[in-house]
Order: structure tokens, then C-alpha cells, then sequence
């Protein structure tokens, strides 16, 4: 591969440093970062653009393929080097928090630059039908359960807040126990959110054996504090947890992490703790499982100024904020690939790009976020394809010629409980799940003929449709089936002042002002007046928990998208399709018969009373607590 590798700067001697439970940052300091922090941040790396293979390179890499391909063909599609070391890939996550469908470069014309995103997606099959759920939490629930979430009571209106006693159903079996067991090393690095207020929801005991980053959905960059609800900025939040395993006995060591310097921006943090475990894998026998869950580019918009220089031709001051904190990512995307190449893995490891959602747009204040889902209507928290249609491409070198230079596009559906049977597919196990219903469908044959050759439109797609959502909070459900999509309920009424315009790439390339002003006509704040206001919303369901489940409760109107032309879906065609609507609305309702309740009242209601932090810092205070029961 031409890969330039990214200079990786002077670190701190032993790199990052690991508290043994006493912090010795000072809590109260700014979000914005110190002048220790700051130096530490442009001493720790600078920027340059990949280049384009020239001509006489591509000339040296073919030559080098055919001589030999004889020798390691059979290596290549076992993924493994000729000696045999390793038999099963590697595997490595990189999830986005909150990343738009426009906010990357190689979807098309666009303001933000994201070159080394862009480098990787070129080797790759681009998802272009991505979906996932509406907020955070139910999308990394889904990934990592094969499972839609209202099966376990975690619809898409459902965020952990810090503080509730909510989480991740207990009984769920989660991918990274089933690598576990198949003797992958498993690795989380970041965003956790799936609740934490017991021991046993945490990730070293839900199948990770390692785990470093925050166990809530919204941190401060920088001093690494509970940001968003009602206990924002009640604790720290910032762990290192290891797992031992001796015979029948597991031993679990947990730890506040101290910053290399104080105040130090997370994506660095993480990002070197990822080129450590991968540098440190080199040679090893057993697999990895690497999932790296950046913060980025979630609220608060607070990047660092070296990247927000990066991207002075955004005219803009929210986009060109965010198009900061995207440049971030790209960067540590960048420095890992370039470690994985580095170390000689790179062709041995399945490489996955995805967000959790579609780009947040704007605060409940009304303050812009800077994020664009052009061209799709609709943003984080919504059904429209702007909330649920999400950036996301996966890099298989065992299928993946040496020399390939241009992504593959898939047009069909995928969704975000996909990742659990295709992963495991690739990994050479067997994608089951211990007594209960499999959502998610694999695509790993897809992806292999895909990369074989075979023309897409020829290609058998496994989905042939998605239900995005069934929320008896919310009052919204919705449901994808080849071209048409249905909303039913409050999700099809959603008040927006403004809406796109039909576009084509040709009008977008005509005419950057649609990009660069993209975040100022999106939404407008009455959308998050309606959606936003999570607390309330909560705080009255617990008073009448909504005990019907059925798409019957849900009869506050209907809308049909047909979806092939109506980017903007502004275009309700109930009524001229009227058999297609129906059709649409029979197979949503048979899955609303296994939509599982809403979690208890008391759930919501505890970040006012019950949960405690130790010395500020936020840690489980609760003891093997009950948990809601999914059904199968």
C-alpha cells in the first residue's frame, strides 16, 4: 500500500500516564485548554496532506503484485502472512459521535476536507445506505447486539443520561464477548455509553478485557467532566479498566487516568492509546478487536485552534468550528491506519468507518452546531434520513486487491445490527446468538463478490428492508423497503420551517454556497423545542408510562418517501400510493408485537436523587441492580 506514514512527535517519556486513583488535574479548569495542554498538543503532531500515488509508483506496485501474487494469494484470502502467525483478521472500529452524512470528504463536493478518512475509503465498499438509530446509545446497542433495541426497551429517543440507573439489558450477548471466546483480544477505546451505574454494565464485564475512556455519552474535551443533562458537570469521567482472566477466575483493576498534561484534548489521549495496542500486537498470535469510540464531533464544539486553522476557507464560524473537530478525527484516523502500516498489519486487519448517527445540528438554545446531512432532511434524534443515515465504509484486504485505488459504492440497505453477523462472519465464526432473535443480517458474501467484480445491480442484496424505529416515548416509528419509506406518528409531523430543496450533485457542484451555508437553513430550532427537551420528556413518561406498544397509539399521520428522488423527503405520497403504504405499515406493525416496554418509571428519576460520585469523579454506585428483561 502507499501509505505515507504520519509523524508521530515527541511524547512524554512512557507516553500516557496512568493514575493509580489519585488525579492530580484541577477539575475546576476551563474547557478551553491551558498553555501546558496547548504546547503539548503541537508538539504531539503536525499535519500534512497524503499524497497521490504518482505514476511511477502505481508502476512499481504492479510489478511488485505480479511477482508475488504466486506466494501469498493463499496468505492474502486467509488473512494471514506466509508464515502462518495469524489465521483470523483483525478487526478495528472507528466510531464517529454524531458525524453528518456531508461532514466527510469522500461523499462528495464538500467544505470540510478529511484526507485521510478519504485515502482509506478509496481502498474500501462504501455503505451509501447506512443506517443506524436516531441517538447514541440505542446505535452502539444495536451494533454490538445484532438486535433492534426496542426489542430490549432501548428505542431511539433513549440516551443514558449520567446518573440513571438505565443501561444495556444484562442478558444481551454483545459481540465483543463472542470474539472473546473464539480467543480475539478485545479492546475498547472512548465512548462507552451504556450505562455504568452498576459494576456489571461496565465493558470489561460485558466482553471487552480492556477498556480506557468515559462510561457516559457527553464529556468536556478537555477536563473530561459529565457534560450534557441534568448532572452535567457533576464528576470526572475518565477510566482505565483491565479484565484478568486465571482458569474459572476473572480479576477486574479500575482507575482514574491522569492526562499527560492537564487538560489534554481526548482524541489525542485515545488515539495514542490505540497506536500502543496496535503497535504492541505486532507478532502476536491471537486476533484483535479494536474499537476506537471517539468523542468527536459530539457537543461541546470546543476543538483545538491548530485544527480549526486547518480549515480557515470555511467562511462560517460554527462549520468552520466543526469542520475543527472533524479534522481531529481524520487525524487520529490517520495516525492509526498509518500505525497498523507501520507495524506490517495493515493487510491483515478489516478496517470499519461508521457514526452512530446523523449530524446534531443545533442545541435546544438554538445554537448552531455547525454539522450538515446534505442532501437529507433532518438531523440526530429524527427518522428522517438525516437522522439515521450515516457515513460508513469497511476495508477488507483478505478481499481487497494490493493495488485497489477506488472505493466500491453498495447501494443496498445496511443497518447498523449488520455489523454484528458480518464481523463475525469475517472472523470465520459462526454469527449465533444464545436463545434469542438475530436482527442483523451478514453481508459478507455480498462484500466479497463486490470486490471480486461482480457488478453491484448483480448482486444479491440481503436486506430488503430496515425498520429504523418503534418509540412509544417519542411516538414514532419508521420502516425502509427498497425505495419507499414510511413514517408513522408524531415522526412524520415533526415541525421544520425549513426543508431542502431537491438537489442534485450537478446543483451542489454549481453551487458551494449550498454547502458552505448548509448548517444556517437545515432546522430551525422549533424541530428541538419538539425533540430536544429529553429531561421533560422523561420526567413524563414516568408519571404515565406509555403501555401501548402497537403502531395503534401511534396514528398521528402517515408519510411515504420515495426515497430514489425525494432527498428532502418533503413529498408525502400516502396518498397516491396508497397499497404501498399499507403494505409498509403491515410489516412495521408485526414488529411493534415484539417491541418490549419502556424502561421502569424509577429509571428516570434517579439522576435527581440516587446517584452519587466519589471525590467528583463519576464511578458505578450501585450492587448487581436489577435490570429490565428483554424478550427473545
Amino acid at each position: 500500500m502507499d501509505y505515507i506514514s504520519l509523524p508521530q512527535g515527541q511524547m512524554p517519556e512512557g507516553g500516557i500516564a496512568i493514575g493509580n486513583g489519585t488525579r492530580e488535574i484541577q477539575l475546576e479548569n476551563s474547557t478551553l485548554p491551558g498553555k501546558e495542554a496547548e504546547n503539548y498538543e503541537n508538539q504531539y503532531r503536525t499535519r500534512k496532506r497524503i499524497p497521490m500515488p504518482s505514476i511511477h509508483h502505481v508502476l512499481i506496485a504492479f510489478i511488485v503484485l505480479i511477482v508475488v501474487v504466486t506466494t501469498v494469494s493463499l496468505a492474502i484470502v486467509l488473512n494471514r502472512e506466509p508464515d502462518g502467525v495469524r489465521t483470523q483478521p483483525n478487526i478495528l472500529v472507528v466510531i464517529a459521535d454524531d458525524l453528518g452524512y456531508n461532514d466527510v470528504g469522500y461523499q462528495g463536493p464538500g467544505d470540510i476536507k478529511t484526507p485521510y478518512i478519504d485515502h482509506l475509503a478509496r481502498s474500501s465498499i462504501v455503505l451509501e445506505r447506512h443506517y443506524t438509530q436516531p441517538m447514541c446509545s440505542p446505535s452502539r446497542a444495536a451494533m454490538f447486539t445484532g438486535r433492534y433495541p426496542f426489542r430490549y426497551g432501548m428505542s431511539g429517543s433513549r440516551a443514558i443520561y449520567y446518573g440513571s440507573r438505565y443501561g444495556l439489558d444484562l442478558s444481551e450477548y454483545l459481540l465483543p464477548q463472542a470474539l472473546k471466546e473464539a480467543k480475539y483480544k478485545t479492546y475498547l477505546l472512548g465512548k462507552w455509553h451504556l450505562g455504568f451505574a452498576d459494576w456489571l454494565m461496565t465493558p470489561t464485564r460485558r466482553g471487552f478485557d480492556y477498556f480506557y475512556g468515559t462510561y457516559g455519552g457527553s464529556t468536556t474535551y478537555r477536563t473530561h467532566q459529565s457534560y450534557e443533562g441534568p448532572r452535567a458537570g457533576d464528576g470526572y469521567d475518565l477510566f482505565e479498566d483491565n479484565s484478568t482472566h486465571n482458569g474459572t477466575t476473572v480479576s477486574y483493576t479500575h482507575q482514574v487516568v491522569d492526562d499527560p498534561a492537564p487538560g489534554t484534548f481526548s482524541e489525542l489521549l485515545f488515539t495514542e492509546k490505540a497506536v500502543k495496542i496496535i503497535t504492541g500486537a505486532q507478532g502476536d498470535v491471537e486476533p484483535f478487536f479494536l474499537v476506537v469510540s471517539y468523542q468527536n464531533p459530539h457537543a461541546p464544539i470546543t476543538p483545538m485552534a491548530n485544527d480549526v486553522a486547518q480549515n480557515e476557507d470555511i467562511d462560517n464560524e460554527n462549520r468552520r468550528k466543526m469542520a475543527g473537530m472533524i479534522t481531529s478525527l481524520d487525524y487520529g484516523v490517520g495516525r492509526i491506519t498509518s500505525a497498523l502500516e507501520t507495524t506490517h498489519q495493515l493487510n491483515e486487519t478489516i478496517i470499519i468507518f461508521l457514526s452512530d448517527n446523523g449530524g446534531h445540528l443545533m442545541m435546544p438554545s438554538g445554537e448552531s452546531l455547525g454539522s450538515s446531512n446534505l442532501p437529507f432532511r433532518g438531523a440526530k434524534c429524527t427518522l428522517y434520513e438525516g437522522g439515521v443515515r450515516t457515513p460508513a465504509f469497511i476495508k477488507i484486504p483478505q478481499f481487497t486487491p494490493v493495488t485497489m485505488n477506488s472505493s466500491v459504492k453498495y447501494n443496498g440497505l445496511f443497518h447498523i445490527s449488520d455489523w454484528f453477523p458480518t464481523i463475525l462472519k469475517l472472523a470465520q465464526l459462526e454469527p449465533g446468538l444464545k436463545g434469542k432473535q438475530l436482527d442483523g443480517v451478514d453481508h459478507s458474501e455480498t462484500f466479497r463478490k463486490l470486490l471480486g467484480g461482480t457488478a453491484r445491480h448483480q448482486v444479491k442484496k440481503p436486506r430488503d428492508h430496515v425498520v429504523l424505529d418503534i418509540d412509544p416515548v417519542f411516538n414514532q416509528a419508521a420502516i425502509v423497503q427498497e425505495k419507499y419509506k414510511l413514517i408513522v406518528g408524531k415522526g412524520a409531523i415533526m415541525s421544520f420551517d425549513q426543508v431542502y430543496p431537491l438537489i442534485s450533485d450537478e446543483s451542489i457542484e454549481n453551487d458551494p454556497e449550498i454547502v458552505k451555508n448548509a448548517s444556517h437553513y437545515q432546522v430551525s430550532p422549533s424541530i428541538y423545542q419538539e425533540m430536544m427537551d429529553y429531561t421533560q420528556i422523561q420526567v413524563n413518561y414516568s408519571k404515565n408510562p406509555q403501555k401501548c406498544l402497537s403502531l395503534d397509539c401511534m396514528t398521528d399521520a402517515l408519510s411515504l418517501f420515495d426515497l430514489s428522488w425525494d432527498f428532502g423527503e418533503s413529498n408525502n405520497l400516502t396518498w397516491r400510493f396508497t397499497a404501498e403504504a399499507k403494505e409498509l405499515y403491515k410489516t412495521l406493525k408485526s414488529y411493534s408485537n415484539s417491541t418490549f416496554p419502556m424502561v421502569e418509571p424509577q429509571f428516570f428519576e434517579d439522576h435527581n436523587k440516587d446517584a452519587k460520585t466519589e471525590d467528583n469523579v463519576w464511578t458505578p454506585w450501585l450492587l448487581n441492580s436489577t435490570v429490565v428483561k428483554s424478550r427473545k
